[in-house]
């Protein structure tokens, strides 16, 4: 871990986000939601993408309590179903013609085995594959922001990810069964949850290398350890142990456990970094290098996502290297 002193990032870090505009999945709660509330409070029109209107609709009405102009809207996505994300693309689409930034910060944790309607299972699809289509099917207009902005480093995409991709993931990618169908015992949704981090913590690196030259760049990041409603599926030893720990240990309040994601999504100091993953706040960790820096790691990962998703009828078209 690269553990050079710098000062803290702070609120006040953040620049003008005026004209921006933006997505957070799942911002309507937890970190999402303080994530939401800063990025609109420095002037970004910002999207909650989550599955409940109401909601939704009742953080904005909070968070617009002291900040009535704030610009804020809903948008309805699914994670655990493909066909939703089509239709979040298409939405979206329909109301804007670039995206500054995306933060995809939804998920669940350690949830008990289970395939979505799509065939996967529900972690890997809810933290890392839906999240991927999402992100592919919005491409064209992040790298319509980047272009029209001209700023190469203004469009960015933040994954959160978790340090259980090194605590409980396996070493690499299961290529041949992403689903880890063979994990067993009370920490195989540890095991699954782990899995699917490692591949957010991948694929922010892989898209980086494919769509920097174009303007836009990805990062990924641990939260810390976040109270949050994420721990309610945790119903194993672990699950029981993490409670217990968020209860007598140190622990991240919602904002503090923004931050990363706000660092990553707005800051010069991240770009110099582009595609590498971060704990908090703003300190690279190398332990991520392994996969990060092995090209073999980065373009299977890539090759599997496009696969499946190419399986479920999503068709990425192939942007040229420099956006006409």
């Amino acid at each position: 871990m690269n553990c050079h002193k710098e000062p803290e990032f702070q609120i006040r870090d953040i620049p003008s986000l005026r004209g921006y505009i933006a997505i957070v999945t799942g911002g309507n709660s937890g970190i999402g939601y303080e994530t939401t509330l800063q990025l609109a409070l420095k002037g970004a029109r910002v999207y909650i993408a989550s599955r409940s209107s109401d909601r939704v609709n009742t953080a904005i009405s909070e968070m617009r309590r002291n900040s009535p102009d704030l610009d804020l809207h809903f948008l309805k996505l699914d994670l655990q179903d493909l066909q939703s994300i089509k239709n979040t693309a298409a939405d979206f689409m329909s109301r804007e013609n670039r995206l500054d930034l995306l933060i995809n910060n939804a998920g669940i944790m350690a949830s008990p085995w289970q395939l979505t309607k799509d065939g996967f299972e529900v972690q890997w699809q809810t933290c890392f594959l839906s999240h991927h289509a999402l992100t592919m099917s919005l491409m064209p207009l992040l790298v319509a922001a980047a272009q029209t902005s001209g700023r190469m480093d203004r469009v960015r995409i933040v994954n959160v990810a978790s340090d259980m991709a090194f605590r409980m993931g396996p070493e690499t990618i299961n290529y041949q069964d992403p689903n880890l169908t063979d994990a067993t015992g009370q920490l195989a949704p540890w095991r699954r949850y782990g899995h699917c981090k490692q591949a957010s913590i991948i694929a922010a690196k892989a898209i980086t290398e494919r769509y920097q030259p174009l303007g836009v760049t990805a990062y990924s990041l641990h939260p810390g350890l976040i109270k949050s409603g994420l721990q309610s599926h945790s119903n194993n030893i672990f699950g029981a142990m993490t409670r217990v720990a968020m209860k007598v240990g140190p622990t991240s309040t919602p904002l503090e456990g923004s931050m990363n994601s706000l660092f990553c999504a707005t800051t010069s100091k991240a770009y110099e970094h582009a595609g590498r993953y971060y704990v908090p706040v703003q300190k690279l960790d190398d332990r991520a290098n392994k996969w990060l820096d092995d090209p073999q790691a980065v373009g299977r990962l890539w090759d599997l996502a496009s696969k499946q998703l190419k399986e479920h009828g999503f068709v990425f078209a192939d942007l040229p290297r420099y956006y006409a």
